[in-house]
């Protein structure tokens, strides 16, 4: 097995067993014990992990008394930790002895070191899981132990109506909306709890702002509810030079409450081949809900909730549907990081559909109405999650090597990027990309808060952001396009935003 394996499995071990002692019959049962060749209780069959079972029983369990086996299943619960019936109550009966304390365990792969040899770090006291996958749907947690099987895989439920449950480094209590880190936070997450508010996109006046190489407010705003609509041209400078740009935010159009079109040109001619060596955002236009910066707010913190502390984020549900066409000066794709798009595809732009949440630090302690919000000079802003719902052929939130590592969030897959130019921000790119869903936002804002601070030691990355603190403000939720090049509109047809306490 290897280390990578190794990791999976002790991980899924650790995890498994916050929870409940059967919680580790979850992983399917290899069928040879021969699979498992470091006789750690675990093995590799048809590309995932296996347990071999009380048969032939696992050698970092300690044995235990049949008493403690309520189930049957070869496993009992004694002292804190999962046994094994039948097996060495002294000691492992894989040798290997129980940690003393989880400092042993320096790079938290579940083994430590004491004594001169190495340990096993107890469940009590065990890393989580970086392998585990978020199930799609708690209902694939037939016997309510926080543990779903979905795709031929185990899974963690990460949102269960009631009861106790892990989600991927979170283990919740029996409240379904407060969960605890395996540092020591608190934040929200989950479906469940009564609605606090409920706001939507209204239907508001027509009217259309344009802005273009002419002149025009390059951050013009239309109030669309509780709702801020910006034009956020801010890199206008890069259009290629004597190219007559334009880009329109309006309201009531289309069919759609708001959207926004654009013509940014064909974008920079690539050297040594190359079609294009365009990596330059041109605009963001926007849709606000919270605060954006110190003289642009959607609405009052009574009205709207944010922004709100990190570790009192309620739990917050995004209905969405849109409509992104995109109809420039047609070229073909030259370096493709997108596997809808292969080289020689004929594309008309480059842009992303983009949400977002900023963090701002707080006011002693407090994120209210004035919270000073700047982005320059003396900017506290301290950190940003976003998510590419969509994207395009050849551009990626940061360089290749800023890869982390994909992850399963309710049954869609996410590639997740760091930067090591900017260690304020964590990116997750849809590998499925839908015009039309539901995104659970804590999941993004959990996962970020668990793993981005240390995904060069759990799932060796390129670099480390800063670690989100229970302190910060989360200013805003957004959604936008980020465009590089090319003309089109976005139509923004649902924006249902409902937080839950």
């Amino acid at each position: 097995m290897t280390q990578i394996n190794r990791i999976l499995a002790v991980g899924t071990f650790a995890l498994l067993s916050l929870t409940t002692h059967n919680a580790y019959a979850m992983l399917p049962a290899c069928s040879s014990p021969s699979s498992d060749s470091d006789g750690d209780g675990f093995g590799w069959e048809n590309d995932t992990s296996c347990a071999v079972m009380a048969t032939t029983a696992p050698a970092q369990l300690p044995g235990c008394n049949t008493a403690s086996d309520p189930d049957g299943d070869g496993f009992g619960w004694e002292n804190g930790a999962s046994c094994v019936v039948g097996g060495d109550t002294t000691t492992n009966t894989g040798g290997d002895p129980i940690c003393s304390s989880a400092d042993s365990d320096s790079d938290g792969d579940g083994f430590g070191w004491e004594n001169g040899q190495t340990c096993l770090v107890s469940a009590s006291a065990a890393p989580v899981s970086t392998g585990s996958t978020f199930c799609a749907s708690s209902s694939s947690d037939s016997d309510g132990d926080g543990f779903g099987w979905e795709n031929g895989a185990s899974c963690v439920v990460i949102s269960p109506d009631g009861g106790s449950s892990t989600s991927n480094g979170i283990v919740t209590d029996e409240s379904p909306d407060e969960t605890t880190t395996n540092d020591g936070g608190s934040f929200s997450s989950g479906d469940g709890g009564s609605i606090i508010r409920t706001t939507s996109l209204p239907t508001v006046g027509a009217q259309t702002l344009t802005v273009n190489s002419d002149g025009g407010d390059q951050f013009s705003t239309v109030k669309v509810g509780d709702f801020l609509l910006m034009q956020n041209a801010w890199r206008a400078w890069r259009a290629a030079s004597g190219y007559a740009w334009n880009q329109s935010i309006y309201t009531n159009n289309n069919g759609a409450p708001i959207g926004w079109n654009y013509d940014w040109g064909p974008g920079v001619p690539g050297a040594n081949g190359r079609a294009s060596d365009d990596y330059y955002v041109r605009s963001y236009p926007e849709l606000i809900f919270g605060i954006k910066d110190e003289f642009r707010t959607s609405a009052p913190k009574a009205q709207i909730g944010f922004p709100v502390r990190v570790d009192a984020m309620p739990t917050t549900k995004i209905d969405y549907a849109f409509d992104a066409p995109q109809y420039g000066s047609p070229r073909t794709v030259d370096a493709s990081v997108n596997s809808s798009y292969p080289n020689g595809t004929t594309i008309s732009g480059e842009r992303n559909v983009a949400v977002e949440s900023f963090f701002y630090n707080s006011v002693d302690g407090a994120c209210t109405d004035d919270l000073p919000v700047t982005r320059s000079g003396g900017s506290n802003h301290v950190y940003e999650v976003m998510v590419w719902l969509d994207s395009g052929a050849e551009r990626l939130p940061a360089s290749p090597r800023d890869y982390v590592t994909t992850v399963s969030l309710r049954g869609q897959s996410y590639k997740v990027y760091t930067k090591n130019s900017d260690n304020r921000y964590i990116a997750f790119v849809a590998q499925n990309p839908q015009t039309t869903g539901t995104i659970y936002w804590n999941d993004f804002l959990d996962w970020s808060r668990i793993y981005a601070h240390r995904v060069q030691q759990d799932f060796g990355a390129s670099s480390n952001s800063v670690q989100i603190q229970d302190s910060w403000c989360v200013a805003n939720i957004i959604i936008g396009t980020e465009i590089f090049w090319g003309a089109g509109n976005f139509d923004l047809y649902d924006w249902n935003i409902t937080q839950q306490q």
